[in-house]
């Protein structure tokens, strides 16, 4: 649970929810038991999923009492000298919440004080009205189009759903600001929009007012995941089978460079991010992104971010992938590529730097022609230098999305005689059965082995075993997961005595 609401909990001691009765209820969920509950049921009349939060329930007088309550306590807590830390804060605020129900004159019951100290917790230290959004971990993605019209999610499991939360005029303009100014930027008419990252990581797009957007100030947020996805949640989900995990485990460590390639929403950045938790634990790590949303637990790893600006104040992906080029990294990670830093990228690759990135491309011979057309521009002859393509994409199976690296392509260099780039595709996606088929013997493993070859097959046999060992020891946490991972690297034989 999030932990401002371990903290309410403690000053919490009545019933908090009365929830409604639904039909045709498809899924029901807790996101912060006892404040906030999930309900998606289906709309029969129009046949769709509807996504419904259930928040504590109060009357007009209660609403008209907590805005004035907000207004004082944020002028009280704006003069105190108040620790940083959550829990001061938090103590700060109902010490002095008491104080003024005290001095108001009003007898609070305890469901109504329990009510009412849940909703200054999500005014003070939430996200306002899409606090229940934001705190459930099943919610990707949540876009706000305008004034009273109805709040989007993207769900994990379900795709888009309409939400039960509309937001008036002024409540919009004031959730917009609140917004970037806790990404510590500034939006107003005269700058009306704002790229930014919020203090968790989620990616923030803002508009404020009429003028860029008619139909009034928008908003749309990527989640930025708390609890990256392991290596061994992909092959639960079915993403990437075993097998052909262990051999990226292989590639990795042997600074072969992969892109991960797909179109929107299919989860480039969560396999990549997955994958490259298998980077040597000595190893010199430096990313690159607009956004932070790479996470890893990797001590001798530098994460840089863009900077928009004007002039010489901006610092783009290229600016700062020349930089990292000076920094001897051992590996490079650019979270996508999509301008001039591609043909640095590729430079770096040549130069034997293992590099890692994502492209938007639907398969791989799109990739083939985005890079080398405008305003990408990279040659033929440097894109041989990339070793591996995973093609990644999203499906409707079943009434559920699924994501799926439906093709692994091995670059193998460029024929000498039509000057095609020479491809090995040794697995793929089969859809009718949802399973991964091998089509040939990868080639890269070749590569490692030089002339080892039976050597590199019996240690990614004892990879999968490993990877197979940790999933059925159930390890969840990604940090737990690359613990475990360094262990393999510093000592083999010990960590795979654990297996045997």
């Amino acid at each position: 649970m999030n932990e401002r609401y371990e903290i309410l909990k403690r000053f919490v001691k009545a019933d908090v929810l009365e929830i409604p009765k639904f039909e045709n209820v498809v899924s029901e969920y807790w996101v912060a038991e006892p404040f906030i509950k999930i309900v998606i049921f289906e709309d029969l009349e129009y046949h769709k999923l509807r996504y419904f939060a259930i928040e504590p329930s109060l009357n007009v007088e209660e609403v008209k009492l907590i805005a004035s309550l907000i207004v004082d306590l944020r002028r009280i807590l704006t003069l105190l000298d108040v620790s940083q830390e959550l829990e001061e804060r938090a103590k700060a605020l109902v010490k002095n919440f008491e104080r003024l129900t005290r001095e108001y004159g009003i007898e609070v019951e305890s469901g109504l004080y329990a009510r009412m100290l849940y909703y200054l917790f999500r005014e003070f230290f939430g996200f306002s009205v899409i606090e229940p959004l934001m705190v459930d971990p099943n919610v990707e993605d949540i876009s706000c189009d305008g004034y009273d019209i109805p709040i989007f999610v993207y769900h994990k499991s379900y795709g888009y759903l309409e939400t039960n939360i509309r937001i008036p005029k002024t409540a919009l303009d004031r959730l917009v600001m609140l917004l970037t100014q806790k990404s510590g930027k500034h939006i107003s008419l005269a700058n009306p929009i704002v790229d930014s990252t919020l203090p968790d990581g989620s990616r923030l797009q803002a508009t404020l007012g009429t003028e860029i957007t008619p139909r009034g100030s928008s908003f749309t947020i990527r989640k930025f995941a708390t609890q990256p996805l392991t290596p061994l949640d992909l092959i639960r989900f079915g993403t990437i089978p075993l097998g052909i995990m262990a051999y990226l485990w292989l590639a990795i460590e042997h600074k072969l460079s992969a892109i991960v390639v797909g179109e929107t929403a299919s989860g480039k950045t969560t396999t990549l991010n997955a994958i490259l938790m298998f980077v040597p634990p000595d190893a010199k790590v430096v990313s690159i992104e607009d956004t932070r949303e790479i996470k890893l637990y990797h001590d001798n790893w530098l994460a840089q971010v863009t900077r928009t600006g004007i002039g010489e104040q901006e610092i783009d992906m290229y600016d700062l992938l020349r930089a990292a080029l000076r920094q001897r990294p051992d590996y490079i990670v650019v979270g996508e590529v999509r301008g001039r830093e591609a043909q640095t990228l590729f430079q770096a690759m040549s130069t034997g730097h293992a590099s890692y990135s994502t492209f938007h491309a639907g398969d791989i011979n799109q990739m083939v022609y985005r890079f080398e057309s405008e305003p990408l521009n990279v040659p033929r002859s440097m894109l041989q230098f990339l070793d591996i393509v995973l093609v990644q994409n999203m499906y409707l199976m079943s009434g559920r999305r699924i994501r799926r690296t439906k093709e692994i392509n091995e670059i193998l260099g460029i024929d000498p005689a039509d000057k095609h780039l020479l491809v090995n595709q040794f697995a793929r996606w089969d859809p009718k059965r949802d399973e991964h088929v091998e089509v040939s013997v990868p080639k890269k493993l070749e590569k490692i082995a030089m002339s080892r070859v039976d050597d590199v097959y019996l240690e990614l046999e004892r990879r999968k075993r490993y990877l197979e060992w940790m999933i059925k020891k159930e390890v969840r946490d990604y940090t737990e997961f690359t613990k475990l991972i360094h262990s393999y690297y510093r000592n083999p034989e010990l960590a795979f005595s654990k297996v045997v």
